[in-house]
């Protein structure tokens, strides 16, 4: 009897093993699993520029003309061959650029075209959404079914100025104006423009929508390094000749703006070689003027001026730096 109790014990304890070991006889092991595959994201690659050498301007040890004496709100002067900056009123406030922001809208456009060797090509399509802009805007008036050059857009831009033609080099670059204004700020930064911050292609106001003096200075620089970009800025008058959304040939004449290029004008400058002007009632008037004198290359910014300001403030410039 006491051997039939203890192998019934023994029976028990040995039917007890597998649980106490962790595991059933009856079901097979778990498959361990599979370490996790970690999903790596490619990188974004962001837009790639031509390199234009900024250097480092400083100021001269001497301004040429005492702040005091320069009516406008805001301005430098530098020459940047020397990478001087000769004079420099209020030049790192934050101004709005009003028009002068079209220099960034053409630079982009013309790197572009000129890259892709496009700039004759009639590839720039007016839309509608060409021409949402401001009531108010200037204008080149352009039509829904234009079809231009870029060259041709590149001159109603910085001649008259227009905002339907500067978003007509922002779709025919990016696709988008929106898309453009990402790059405008894109090319800000490669510039190291640390005071400038875009939302449009044409410079109408916009709190968010500003820059310095020095930084368009800068601006101006690059664009300057492109002599057909030079050129068109410096011209008074074009005839562009294109067709309508119906194929008919339509034929337009756009002025300059800037009648430092003009020489008819009592404010013609033998010096200026391009210009872009600006206005809106927040911005004041506001000018870039690329100037040549002996060979070397200056830039002359003026933001906040009133009625009146802008071209003595030019010829005291001239007066003082190169007679």
């Amino acid at each position: 009897m006491r051997r039939m109790i203890a192998a019934i014990v023994l029976l028990g304890i040995v039917a007890l093993i597998p649980t106490l070991v962790g595991f059933k006889q009856d079901k097979e092991s778990p498959e361990p699993a599979e370490a996790a595959t970690l999903k790596v994201e490619p990188i974004k690659q962001g837009p790639v520029f031509p390199e234009i050498e900024m250097g480092t301007w400083n100021p001269s040890d001497t301004m040429l003309i005492a702040n005091e004496d320069i009516p406008v709100g805001a301005m430098t002067f530098v020459n940047v061959d020397k990478q001087q900056i000769l004079i420099d009123k209020n030049a790192d406030d934050r101004v709005f650029p009003a028009s002068t922001t079209k220099l960034m809208t053409a630079l982009l456009a013309y790197e572009k075209a000129s890259a892709a060797n496009e700039l004759d090509q009639p590839l720039i399509s007016i839309q509608s959404s060409t021409l949402d802009i401001p009531w108010d805007s200037h204008i080149a008036h352009l039509a829904i079914g234009d079809t231009l050059t870029v060259r041709q857009a590149l001159y109603a831009t910085l001649l008259e100025s227009g905002n339907d033609a500067a978003n007509s080099l922002a779709e025919y670059t990016s696709g988008s104006t929106e898309a453009f204004v990402q790059l405008m700020n894109e090319r800000a930064n490669v510039l190291e423009l640390t005071g400038t911050h875009f939302v449009n292609a044409h410079g109408y106001s916009d709190p968010n929508h500003y820059t310095t003096a020095n930084d368009m200075a800068k601006i101006a620089y690059a664009f300057s390094t492109y002599p057909e970009l030079v050129e068109i800025a410096g011209t008074y008058e074009f005839k562009a000749e294109f067709n309508d959304k119906d194929g008919n040939g339509k034929r337009r004449w756009w002025y300059h703006l800037g009648s430092s290029v003009n020489e008819r004008s009592i404010h013609y400058s033998k010096y200026v070689t391009a210009t872009k002007t600006g206005y809106t009632d927040e911005s004041g008037y506001t000018m870039v003027f690329i100037m040549q004198h002996k060979n070397e290359t200056y830039i002359l910014v003026t933001m906040q001026a009133k009625s009146g300001q802008t071209f003595p403030t030019m010829r005291l410039v001239e007066e003082k730096a190169f007679q």
